[in-house]
């Protein structure tokens, strides 16, 4: 196995050794070949105890973000990128478990190794110790969820489901879903440019503007020129802007008025299967100092089900990078059974990581299901 190293990967062991960070590489079968003196100092695992066996023998026992354990099925990124020979883009966050039974927080980045004729022999995998930037984004995450806790609604006429799920321990999806009065509800949501902290920032002054502007909460119009307005000035000048849609519904009527800020067409799936995509859309908030949104309605019948989603739901390639897009996203969103919001919103998260072939979607993905129940 050595000589393979020394032919195909042309890697010094003695450089390797003296990186900080962790690094091991593995064959084709993910048996480890070599592992760094970082790997030992982070891990507790010395060379010799790890090297000839797989790195799925319950070594690191990698979970992600969401606790699933990624040695299982298709979810290991080194296994990922040996089968399909491509590195990783970004590093991507895992919670490592050491000798002793801890878990740490660390940043996996992962290549294939190849012959000199492009075949892959193995692979190579990088990880680095974050735990003090997690403790941070841990307590920042949790800000978050709160400012974005809507109270459950008790409707029988209505069901309403959400889902977000942050590419990153924070990210720049915003939704709230508030009861006006005894017929009427408002949702909303944002998608703010960027990733992480910055765009999760954002979000924590869509929440401040929406206590700021309640009062324009049922006319969805004043609601996103108001945010528009104050977008403009605390963003406009860091090019951040974010798109939005903002929706009162009728629960009496099923009237359902809308607005919407250059955001991702919702969709309105009939009980009958038809779907329309209501594409009205005008300028995103903070690109322009004053911008007139213009209100469209339409109605939900019994049975049918609203649909909102960023564009995290549509932004997907492939293996081979064909695009999901608009269609393929209905195509997914389709057959759902929504008299069960939850479920259905479950699992369309499922198709879309089926679709992307990876552990993770590549973007913030938050979805939204309103159900007219009767």
């Amino acid at each position: 196995m050595n000589a393979i190293l020394d032919k195909e990967t042309q890697v010094s062991f003695s450089i390797l050794d003296a990186m900080p960070d962790g690094v091991y590489l593995t064959d084709s079968d993910r048996q480890i070949i070599f592992w760094n003196r970082a790997a030992e100092r982070m891990t507790g695992w010395k060379r010799n105890e790890v090297v000839g066996r797989r790195c799925s023998d319950n070594l690191l026992v990698p979970i992600d973000k969401d606790s699933n354990i990624l040695c299982r099925g298709n979810r290991c990124p080194l296994f990922r990128s040996i089968l399909t020979g491509a590195s990783s883009e970004r590093p991507i966050l895992v919670f490592a478990q050491t000798k002793t039974g801890a878990r740490i927080p660390v940043e996996v980045s992962v290549a294939p190794l190849r012959t000199a004729q492009g075949d892959i022999i193995g692979g190579v995998e990088i990880f680095r110790d974050v735990t003090e930037a997690i403790q941070d984004l841990d307590r920042a995450r949790l800000i978050q969820k709160s400012a974005m806790r809507s109270k459950l609604v008790q409707d029988s006429r209505l069901r309403i489901a959400t889902r977000c799920v942050p590419r990153d321990a924070v990210g720049g999806d915003f939704m709230h879903v508030e009861q006006l009065d005894a017929d009427h509800y408002v949702v909303f949501m944002a998608d703010v440019t960027g990733h992480g902290v910055a765009a999760a920032l954002y979000t924590m002054q869509l929440r401040a503007l929406w206590e700021e502007y309640r009062h324009h909460l049922g006319d969805p119009t004043q609601f996103l020129e108001a945010l528009n307005a104050r977008f403009h000035t605390l963003a406009n000048k860091n090019d951040y802007f974010a798109t939005g849609v903002h929706c009162v519904i009728d629960a009496a009527t099923g009237i359902i008025t809308y607005a919407s800020a250059g955001h991702v067409s919702p969709l309105l799936i009939k009980e009958n299967r038809n779907i329309f995509i209501l594409s009205q859309k005008d300028s995103c908030l903070g690109l322009f100092d004053k911008t007139v949104y213009h209100p469209v309605q339409e109605r939900m019948e019994v049975g049918d089900s609203l649909i909102l989603y960023t564009d995290g739901a549509t932004e997907i390639d492939d293996a081979a990078g064909n695009a999901l897009g608009m269609d393929g996203f209905c195509h997914i969103a389709y057959p759902q059974d929504y008299s069960n919001p939850e479920m259905a919103l479950e699992r369309i998260e499922r198709e879309l990581l089926k679709y992307c072939g990876q552990i993770h979607l590549p973007d913030d993905l938050s979805l939204l299901c309103l159900y007219r129940s009767k």
